[in-house]
């Protein structure tokens, strides 16, 4: 008999035609002339699935593949998907087994995912895309071979029953058989005690039931010897129920003794012998017959007896509530401890242990998520709030160098509520690569394969300046940038990473650098500029004199002021009196700086003037100072703070809009990008208007002399 060709040319029969991928690019309803007269539940492109193919005829079906491709090949995928994961492919697929088009398995197999499909996964759809040839009927004929069922079931009957008859040493047999505990479970349909109990008793519905007739017997059987035997060796397999392992206990439900082939090939598609389920194909070659010929043989091995609710398992129930009682918890400790409880001796994975519950219509909660190379066991409503830990965490350690359980719960709680909590979190981030605690206790944790800023670039900068530092001396530097943290890690956290961090010696208390890094390389821009001048002019400097030799390096005054007073690698030693951290000055020195800086200062007003124009709006005058100029943030008279509050819309003397100004509590800033623009320098003036009912205010950069 020869085998039926099969179409290699999307759409195929059976499989979808709209991948689920690309279901936001296909939500547009089919045309009417296609649908016509057909009774059909589909009304838009991305819900034909594989039910597609019983709903439309074969002529619509081909029209319907061809707008699903038209209207992908309209969205400029590349673009769109440049960021987005491309779906991993199924463990153990392969190119063959999807049945691509001719040129989408070429393309593939000369980007070299010929022997490894899996491999895609790790790719975005934009990659996929950049393949050449690879244009978006490709995409779909693939996307739609990976997202349509590789297998489906069918369901099938038990074997014949068979009987025989009892035995005259009875009474002693089923006084035992009565006293086995588990015995009511032991049902006639059950394929595992049906046929012991039909060798002694057709009429006997479960072992109980056999042991009470036995008891009440008026005769003996004809072959007495020999059903006693078999009450003996049906209390042997109650109890031994307790003592099986996961796949022994389904083996004998589902492959029982009987065609040693079909035994053979149920066990190893559901890996009941190694552990690990095969694919259909894989079975298949094993046995010289065909993928659908293995799954008729495994529906009908798995089909459930009839008149059976329950089928008695003890094994798995055991299994089910390990796993239920363990997660979220790594997929490998589980799959040991079921191996160190005697639960599996194959050493069967979680997801065939799930697919064996199923089978045993055990409702188990339990889904298995990649985090990193590892597997994680975690609830369904936990799939979710798990990747998006993992995300949260690379993202905050990525950014700070090291984050806490607390602040990691705290963000994903906002996004899933009730579905998550610290053990979530201490499971899920212990299993990213390179995970190091640095306090368990209070949850501080770091990750090495991650961490690129904040912390290890901070402690880098602050050895490469100063040698050597106390932990004091550390934490304080990090406490100075206020938008990394509002809090620096406690000196304890902060020491145990620089111990864990490569490149850094800790004694007691102390951090160096082994070996000495070089300012010069681990500094940039304004920070690189600001060190040159202390390490010239200082190591420490009154700062009106380093902002102005700053400046007339060409730094702009703004970034001076700012990276002042957050940079790790500056420090103040006084009122206005800034040097390298770790430079060490004496009193004197730091006395005549200050003594220097307040000589310098000259009290003068900002707000020169104020009042109201005739149609009631108010205008206030500023002479702007060195600080006013910098910060531009003004003050609003105290006789005027109860009225002049709020935001207003910042007109220039055009009454064109250039930004916002904000008031409260007699200040007022939003003047900085005016400033800027118009090279605004100390004593110039500006004059501002503002109109309290529109809301709006007038600025003037006033000329000298006016």
């Amino acid at each position: 008999m020869t085998t039926p060709r099969v179409s290699n040319r999307y759409p195929r029969q059976g499989e979808r035609i709209a991948p689920s991928t690309l279901r936001e690019f296909l939500m547009e309803p089919i045309p009417r002339r296609i649908v016509g007269k057909s009774v059909t539940s589909i009304r838009q492109l991305c819900d034909l699935d594989e039910t597609a193919w019983e709903q439309f005829s074969p002529e619509a079906i081909a029209e319907l593949s061809r707008i699903v491709v038209n209207r992908v090949a309209a969205c400029q995928l590349r673009n769109v998907f440049q960021h987005r994961h491309f779906p991993r492919p199924d463990e153990g697929t392969r190119l063959e087994d999807l049945r691509l088009e001719n040129r989408t398995r070429r393309c593939l197999a000369r980007a070299g995912f010929e022997d490894s499909p899996g491999a895609l996964g790790d790719h975005t759809i934009g990659e996929v895309m950049d393949i050449r040839a690879f244009g978006p009927r490709c995409l779909v004929d693939l996307l739609a071979a990976l997202e349509s069922p590789r297998r489906s079931g069918d369901k099938a009957s038990a074997g014949e029953p068979r009987s025989t008859s009892l035995s005259a040493e009875l009474t002693a047999a089923a006084q035992r058989l009565a006293e086995v505990r588990g015995a009511e479970s032991a049902l006639l349909e059950d394929p595992r005690f049906g046929d012991s109990i039909r060798a002694v008793d057709v009429e006997a519905t479960t072992a109980v039931d056999l042991a009470e007739r036995l008891m009440v017997r008026k005769a003996d059987p004809p072959d007495a010897p020999y059903a006693a035997e078999q009450v003996r060796s049906l209390c042997e397999k109650i109890e031994r129920m307790s003592e099986l392992t996961l796949e022994d206990e389904l083996i004998q439900i589902f492959a029982p003794t009987g065609h040693h082939r079909n035994r053979q090939i149920v066990i190893g598609y559901y890996g009941w012998a190694d552990g690990r389920q095969h694919t259909l194909t894989e079975i298949g070659d094993q046995f010289g017959i065909t993928r659908e010929r293995v799954r008729q043989v495994c529906a009908k091995a798995t089909r459930k007896p009839k008149n059976i609710e329950t089928i008695v398992a003890p094994a798995m129930d055991r299994a089910v509530a390990l796993i239920e009682r363990r997660i979220p918890v790594a997929a490998e400790e589980i799959e040991a401890e079921l191996t160190k409880q005697g639960l599996t001796a194959a050493g069967m994975c979680l997801e065939n242990v799930a697919v064996g519950a199923t089978l045993l219509e055990r409702s188990v909660a339990l889904r298995i998520v990649k985090i990193e190379a590892c597997r994680m066991a975690v609830h369904p409503d936990q799939v979710a709030p798990a990747m998006a830990i993992v995300d949260l965490a690379k993202k905050d350690l990525y950014f700070h160098g090291l984050g806490t359980v607390e602040k990691i719960e705290k963000l994903t709680a906002q996004k899933f509520p009730g579905c998550t909590d610290r053990e979530l979190v201490v499971r899920v981030i212990g299993l990213i690569e390179g995970f190091s605690w640095l306090d368990e206790r209070s949850g501080w944790f770091h990750v090495r394969s991650i961490a690129k800023h904040g912390m290890p670039k901070a402690v880098q900068k602050i050895l490469s300046v100063a040698g050597e530092v106390s932990i004091s001396q550390m934490r304080t530097a990090m406490s100075r940038n206020r938008r990394m943290w509002k809090d620096p890690p406690p000196a304890g956290v902060l020491l145990e990473f620089c111990r864990q961090m490569p490149g850094v010696r800790v004694e007691g208390n102390r951090i160096a650098a082994d070996p000495p890094l070089d300012w010069k390389e681990m500094l940039t821009g304004v920070e690189y500029q600001l060190v040159r001048v202390l390490k010239d002019h200082g190591p420490v400097m009154e700062r009106g004199a380093m902002e102005d030799l700053c400046v007339e390096s060409g730094m702009n005054r703004f970034s001076f002021h700012a990276f002042v007073s957050w940079s790790p690698v500056i420090a103040q030693f006084g009122h206005s009196v800034y040097g390298l951290l770790g430079a060490t000055v004496s009193k004197k020195r730091l006395h005549d700086l200050i003594k220097k800086r307040r000589s310098g200062q000259t009290a003068r007003r900002v707000l020169d003037s104020h009042g109201r124009t005739e149609d009631g709006k108010v205008w206030l005058s500023y002479r702007l100072s060195k600080a006013a100029s910098t910060y531009a943030v003004i003050t609003v008279p105290a006789a005027l703070k109860n009225e002049v509050h709020g935001h207003f819309r910042l007109l220039n003397h055009e009454g064109d809009e250039i930004g916002t100004l904000a008031t409260k509590d007699g200040r007022a800033w939003g003047l900085g990008a005016f400033l800027r623009q118009n090279g605004v320098k100390i004593n110039d003036r500006i004059v501002l208007t503002l109109d309290l009912e529109k809301r709006t205010a007038s600025v003037m950069l006033i000329d000298e002399g006016v």
